[in-house]
């Protein structure tokens, strides 16, 4: 069903994360998905950090950007921005390790948010993040 929604609503990310779930079920692999469950986030992340810095390493952002980043407004706002960023994340991590039956509510909102809002599947970390965030507030 997530394998149709992510195809249907055009979030390649959904549709190729569901493929692989689908097909190490049918593989006989579940006892793979206790590791993928532990590990999957950080092996993402890894990635993710990885594609980040591959322009320093090709040279695109030159070590003198730093200078830049700390002396510009963009740079002040990218840099309130990153630690907002890090902070929401860590919160959303916290709440789909201890509340994991918040998933289907926040993958419902990404596929929303792609096929009609123009959004990016590129957060679910993030939205649960900022669902701690609300759950916090409305809690209190």
């Amino acid at each position: 069903m997530i394998l149709i929604i992510g195809i249907a609503s055009k979030n390649g990310i959904l549709a190729a994360a569901s493929g692989i779930v689908l097909i190490i079920g049918l593989l006989d692999l579940d006892r793979l998905y206790p590791f993928l469950e532990r590990r999957g986030i950080e092996a993402g992340l890894l990635l993710l950090t990885t594609a980040l810095l591959i322009p320093f390493a090709t040279g695109r952002i030159p070590l003198g950007a730093l200078w830049n980043t700390v002396t510009s407004y963009v740079g002040l706002a990218a840099i309130i921005g990153g630690l907002a960023g890090a902070y929401l994340n860590a919160q959303g991590i916290d709440l789909i390790r201890h509340k994991p039956e918040i998933l289907p509510g926040i993958l419902i909102g990404v596929i929303i948010s792609v096929a009609f809002l123009g959004g990016t599947a590129v957060g679910p970390i993030m939205a649960a993040g900022i669902a701690a965030v609300i759950i916090a507030l409305i809690g209190t």
